[in-house]
């Protein structure tokens, strides 16, 4: 790939480590050093430096591309994610495109932005991982470093060929992304896309290696730990259907994060939360505005206030059940009748964005459980259960009964987070079909495997990488 990174990622990444810099001790560095630039030199020197440009990183994930409302870091990436799954009902506005499954085309906003922004991280990660080796820090830090850039280049990766490639159970042998693993310039000649297999290689490979080298300790919820690193191994092991792996490491992710019902007596719009492994907080002094999922959920304040929940989905909660009190009920008699207060309402923009919590591990472990024939995948899984709802009973589900249960309390438990709903349905080979919750224009039925649930590839990288044919975009 010819790699053009997008102009206001290199600006604001520039500002954010520039920040970071300059609020270090006066000591940090020998000289003070204009403010519109940050040396590798002064980067590599020191723990400190890197450090601070992997703390600048983590900022840029959640801030704006371009001018869109749609394009505003992670959070839009998963806001998608949701608009395009079974539960959200949407009233027009920002993300309807996606909710219609008419966002796809190699020329649209939400393909140019999401190939554009996740590579944007890899090259940054490489570009780490070459500068810290190069260095002439200690052996230990040089690991530790290269750890967490490797945790952070396989999370992209694998984020996107959950758009662009097909699921791995359906074929591994498919089309995957273009592979790089050392920095990138707009003179750097573009590679064609690699096989899906030969993708999850890397990141499974890059995910082993920082699992055993990060530790668990950190100062803010947005750095990749041991744990996070792990609970993107499991992730990346379920859809692979490595399940034996995926729940090893499911327990590792979720070691230190216990389950807490009482994290569902207040919104959920702080990392602070017991369960939370892994989350981007903000201040509201830098908050990516009206970006933040409250923007969309909420129902009063500040927002859009467009999103609304399937009756349907509702209807599977007991009313006995602590999540049940998320849905506040309208005076609409149509698709409108439910809205979330999960995550709260905001004049602020200051909620923070919730990217992991033990929930997620426990259920990845069931489902692993349930598909490796284990007799005691039910149990495993009322321990969740019981935790959210006191009149719960243990499942008597077994096969595809409990599988279909365990997927249900995935969306039931992880609504409105990280699109699970979506993602499951490609990872799994399943239909979308909505129902009389949805308006007339949302009540869709995609076939299982529909290309429909796969983003083109954006013109934009066939225009710059000269390696791939137009043979080579996804039908």
């Amino acid at each position: 790939m010819k790699k053009n990174i997008s102009s206001g990622f290199v600006v604001t990444l520039i500002i954010a480590i520039t920040a970071v810099f300059t609020s270090c001790k006066k000591d940090f560095l020998d000289e003070p050093k204009p403010s519109s630039s940050v040396s590798s030199t002064d980067v590599y020197a020191s723990d400190a430096g890197v450090r601070s440009f992997f703390s600048g990183l983590y900022r840029v994930m959640r801030v704006q591309y371009g001018s869109s409302t749609d394009a505003w870091g992670i959070a839009s990436v998963n806001l998608s994610r949701e608009a395009r799954g079974l539960d959200l009902a949407l009233n027009g506005n920002w993300y309807n495109f996606d909710y219609l499954h008419d966002n796809r085309e190699p020329t649209y906003r939400r393909t140019s932005f999401t190939w554009t922004y996740f590579y944007d991280f890899i090259n940054q990660a490489n570009n780490l991982i070459d500068g810290v080796e190069k260095s002439s820090l200690s052996e230990a830090s040089k690991t530790a470093f290269s750890a967490e850039a490797r945790a952070m280049r396989a999370w992209c990766y694998f984020e996107l060929v959950r758009e662009f490639s097909q699921a791995y159970v359906k074929d591994p042998n498919s089309p995957g992304v273009p592979l790089y693993t050392t920095p990138t310039t707009a003179q750097t000649s573009g590679n064609a896309r690699a096989k899906l297999s030969e993708v999850y290689d890397l990141i499974i490979s890059d995910l082993t290696f920082a699992a055993a080298n990060l530790g668990t300790a950190r100062q803010l919820k947005d750095v990749i730990n041991k744990n996070v690193a792990n609970g993107l191994l499991a992730r990346v092991c379920l859809e692979k259907g490595d399940y034996a792996n995926a729940k090893t490491a499911a327990v590792a992710a979720r070691t230190g994060y216990n389950l807490t019902v009482t994290d569902y007596n207040t919104p959920f719009t702080s990392v602070d939360k017991t369960e939370v492994i892994w989350g981007f907080p903000q201040a509201s002094d830098q908050t990516i505005y009206y970006g933040t999922p409250s923007a969309f959920w909420g129902a009063s304040g500040t927002g859009y206030f467009n999103f609304f929940i399937d009756s349907n989905f509702v209807n599977t909660f007991r009313s006995t059940d602590v999540r049940a009190k998320t849905f506040t009920r309208t005076t609409a008699a149509d698709f409108r009748k439910y809205r979330s207060n999960k995550f709260g309402t905001t004049t602020n923009f200051s909620d923070h964005i919730i990217m992991m919590r033990a929930s997620e591990m426990y259920l990845i472990e069931a489902e692993a459980k349930a598909r490796l024939g284990e007799a005691d995948a039910g149990t495993f899984l009322y321990t969740l259960q019981k935790n959210r709802d006191g009149s719960a009973t243990a499942s008597e589900n077994t096969g595809q009964n409990l599988l279909n249960e365990i997927l249900l309390e995935r969306r039931k438990e992880l609504y409105g987070e990280i699109g699970v709903s979506f993602l499951d349905i490609k990872r799994l080979n399943l239909p979308l079909i909505r129902s009389n919750g949805h308006p007339v224009s949302g009540r869709l039925n995609i076939p299982a495997g529909s290309n429909i649930f796969t983003l083109k590839i954006p013109q934009s990288e066939f225009d710059a990488n000269k390696s791939l044919a137009a043979s080579d975009q996804n039908p």
